[in-house]
């Protein structure tokens, strides 16, 4: 044995391992949160460009099966790409051409509604004895109490009071969301061409960089297919759940003589996407127009009824009749999914937490490292 060697064994006798089989763990898991609050803070910094790429590539899942059966069929991809999302634009630009006179209609009532809640919410409270009156009792003696005192010093208090208001602030602000909304929309409609038009390029360019050796090609190969089927599976039945909610709750809003009803299905039908949370805006604020329309509680209780049937339909028959046990997630980690993916990107992350969690299962499913954190998310035992 040389010197060099016998002199490395005693500066580091116990070394082994990745880490060191002496090194107390509590610095890797300092490491690992550290790593954990990096990378959220990466993605929350990113979130403009890394919240439109994953909505073009669930796009690209939904449409990808039309445009390939297509180019079977002899017409160039670009083409077909091209001629796709043109007719989903101009099916979209439609569907709102229709509605937007019931948006109007709720937009315009929104004033109505608010002057209403608050004259029913000062009606409750404002009762003999009620929270509200003591604490405006309490309220009232004091700005008497404060008019009544003298000024300190002779100097009189002036207080200068900006305006509520401003109108200039709030069409700077509303043109600023207009135009980040509208580079949000043709990029991801750019992204979703591109993808489209390129097919199965990117797929087996990354098969290729994960090197030479065919098993880390085949289970490449592996992953991408199982994201693939589980996504697309994913968009279908979301497309069918939200479709059957909104044509059903539509209809029983109509039947019950509920204003703009197709507006109201069709918002019910896009929050469905969202687990849990979606079942719970869609009520509310079911119960809360109805109220607002009728002003009886017993329209409020049949509306709110409805809702909840619609919703447990899907919710307990539906979707799992479509989904199958092998594409379940775990309740507990979708809906911490959730909560983390909401709070990290607001509505959108909520809309997006369930795809993540369905392409972090299925890596983790493939590598033998990584399987212990797939049975955790999934729901078979």
């Amino acid at each position: 044995m040389s010197a060099i060697e016998k002199q490395e064994i005693q500066i580091h006798p116990r070394r082994g391992g990745l880490f060191g089989r002496e090194r107390p763990r509590i610095e890797t898991l300092c490491l690992l949160f550290l790593s954990l609050v990096g990378a959220a803070f990466v993605l929350q910094y990113a979130q403009a460009v890394i919240v439109p790429f994953i909505l073009a590539l669930l796009f690209f899942y939904a449409l990808d099966p039309i445009v390939s059966w297509l180019s079977r069929r002899g017409i160039p991809r670009v083409l077909s790409s091209m001629l796709l999302i043109l007719l989903l634009l101009g099916t979209g630009g439609s569907a709102i051409y229709m509605l937007g006179g019931q948006a109007s209609a709720m937009v315009d009532r929104l004033p109505e509604a608010v002057k209403k809640v608050r004259t029913t919410m000062d009606s409750l409270h404002r009762a003999p004895g009620g929270a509200v009156a003591k604490v405006q009792q309490v309220a009232g003696e004091l700005e008497r109490t404060n008019a009544g005192s003298k000024p300190v010093n002779g100097v009189t208090r002036v207080q200068i009071e900006e305006p509520l208001f401003r109108a200039s602030d709030y069409l700077w602000t509303g043109s600023l969301g207009l135009l980040w909304f509208i580079g949000q929309t043709l990029t991801i409609i750019f992204l979703v061409f591109f993808l489209l038009a390129s097919g199965d390029l990117y797929k087996r360019k990354l098969i290729e960089v994960v090197g030479p050796r065919l098993s880390r090609q085949r289970l490449t190969l592996q992953i991408l297919d199982d994201i693939d089927h589980q996504i697309g599976r994913f968009l279908l039945i979301q497309a069918m759940t939200s479709t059957f909610i909104g044509l059903a709750l539509g209809i029983s809003l109509w039947l019950l003589g509920v204003n703009q009803a197709a507006m109201s299905g069709v918002t019910a039908g896009i929050l469905n996407t969202i687990p849990y949370f979606g079942t719970i805006i869609v009520t509310s604020g079911l119960a809360l127009a109805s109220f607002l329309q009728f002003g009886r509680l017993e329209m409020v209780l049949a509306v709110a009824g409805v809702t909840l049937f619609v919703t447990s339909i899907d919710g307990l028959l539906l979707t799992p009749l479509l989904a199958g046990r092998f594409s379940r997630m775990n309740n507990l980690a979708v809906f911490i999914s959730l909560l983390f993916w909401g709070w990290l990107w607001g509505p959108l992350g909520a809309l997006l937490a369930v795809p993540i969690m369905m392409v972090m299962k299925s890596i983790c499913d493939h590598i033998e490292a990584l399987q212990p954190i797939g049975h955790l998310l999934g729901e078979g035992k």
